[in-house]
């Protein structure tokens, strides 16, 4: 029987139903169209043409106008270039079209033309996702399936309980108009092959097997929400980088780095062995680091592993010319300023808080930079080493060696910012000119 579960939408609301012209959609937007009044509801279409069909999808489109004019609802059409999109960014074809079918979505909700995006994916749908998921190695979070609200409640799915007989029982009743997409026959795409090839035979076999999968789905969404619950508070954020202790177990653990590779933009390009690597970093020294998508990396330090975007271009070998007064270099502002004898302050000096030298030591045409091979520093109690082993007997992971700020000439370093300077520089009885060095970071 067919029962959309309408109690998502609330009294009031105008609903964008997510409308392609096929059969799911068509019987999605019609039946909500006839229950506008007694829901107390407005309705309008969304349809966004995708591009890659050529005229055959232009012509979907203007079927779906059609339609929505004679059922008296009114039609938001929106055009993208999957395509193109695909080929700039990586993405198969079947991932170009969800993320700019979405971002249409998204825009229809910003620009108020609905309160709330309905979609008519159903039981089948479900069960197809779950499978999907589990054979690409998701973690038990993709086998939990799609969600009758999703994104804040934003994206709703009145259809999850409706079998595809039931959408087509509907349709055939109603007489309904739909469109065929011809692509949705093509098993060179991946969903397709799951729908009309390795499905089909374990419905021969388990009858009611999408009901099951759906069930089995559900089963695991209450266990996954509380563990989510959880790892929300399991990691700290300090600037741009993520801090997940090694301590915490697997499940809190893994969806801890979940949420923060979504916050970093990694929303479908994860997979469980992603999240696998991460956590066998704790098996691994300090300092070792992995590479995840979308320039994602993830780095062991003492006992966290610390999660970051590394700068698109970033290059050790950018420079900007020292100079008195405030420079801006890498998000960091420099200050250098010349004060009397008498404004040292040895406390503050201890403290980290400023380093202090000597102007005339410091030779003119100096950098700002980071670090390069075969830099020497030479300590301020003497003795020169390679820059290398100075950090490192800092105990600085990795990242922070890279991103550490120095005022070098050519390999010779001279200060090593919020650290400490060289002895070359170092102020003495015959110190005429004091300079204060210190840094304010932009978060």
């Amino acid at each position: 029987m067919f029962r959309p579960d309408y109690s998502l939408i609330k009294k009031g609301m105008t609903v964008g139903v997510g409308y392609s012209g096929g059969v799911d959609s068509s019987v999605l937007l019609r039946d909500l169209a006839e229950k506008q009044e007694t829901l107390g509801v407005k309705v309008v279409a969304i349809n966004v043409e995708h591009g890659i069909r050529g005229e055959t999808s232009v012509a979907d489109s203007l079927f779906c106008e059609k339609q929505c004019k004679n059922l008296n609802v009114p039609f938001f059409g929106y055009k993208v270039d999957c395509l193109s999109f695909a080929d700039k960014n990586g993405y198969s074809l079947e991932q170009a079209a969800r993320i700019l079918r979405y971002e249409c979505y998204f825009k229809a909700l910003s620009d108020g033309v609905c309160d709330v995006i309905a979609l008519a994916h159903h039981m089948s749908d479900n069960a197809e996702t779950v499978l999907f998921n589990v054979l690409r190695g998701s973690s038990a979070t993709g086998g939990t399936g799609m969600k009758k609200l999703s994104y804040g409640g934003k994206i709703i799915r009145p259809l999850l309980d409706v079998s595809k007989a039931e959408i087509l029982d509907y349709a055939n009743k109603k007489k309904i108009a739909y469109v065929e997409d011809k692509t949705n026959l093509d098993v060179d795409f991946t969903r397709n092959a799951l729908r009309l090839v390795i499905i089909p035979p374990i419905r021969q076999i388990f009858p009611k097997a999408e009901r099951s999968i759906t069930r089995f789905a559900e089963t695991l969404v209450s266990d996954d929400e509380y563990l989510y619950s959880l790892a929300e508070n399991a990691f700290k954020k300090e600037g741009d980088k993520y801090f997940v202790p090694l301590e915490i177990a697997y499940p809190v653990f893994s969806r801890a780095v979940i949420i923060i590779l979504k916050t970093l933009g990694v929303e479908k390009d994860y997979q469980k062995r992603h999240v696998d690597a991460v956590y066998a970093l704790k098996d691994n020294f300090t300092g070792k680091e992995i590479t995840l998508p979308k320039g994602v990396v993830a780095v062991r330090e003492s006992e966290n592993v610390v999660l970051y975007k590394r700068e698109k271009g970033f290059d050790c070998a950018e420079e900007t010319p020292f100079k008195l007064g405030k420079t801006v270099f890498k998000g960091v502002e420099v200050i250098a300023e010349k004060i009397p004898e008498k404004d040292v302050d040895e406390k503050q000096m201890k403290a980290g808080g400023a380093l202090y030298f000597d102007l005339d030591k410091l030779p003119d045409g100096c950098v700002l930079r980071t670090r390069k091979t075969g830099d020497e520093y030479t300590k301020f109690g003497g003795g020169t080493v390679s820059l290398k082993k100075y950090l490192t007997d800092l105990k600085l992971p990795k990242r922070v060696k890279d991103q550490t700020l120095l005022i070098a000439k050519e390999k010779i370093v001279y200060c090593v910012l919020e650290k400490d300077i060289s002895g070359l520089i170092k102020i003495d009885k015959g110190t005429k000119n004091i300079v204060k060095l210190y840094t304010s970071r932009s978060e």
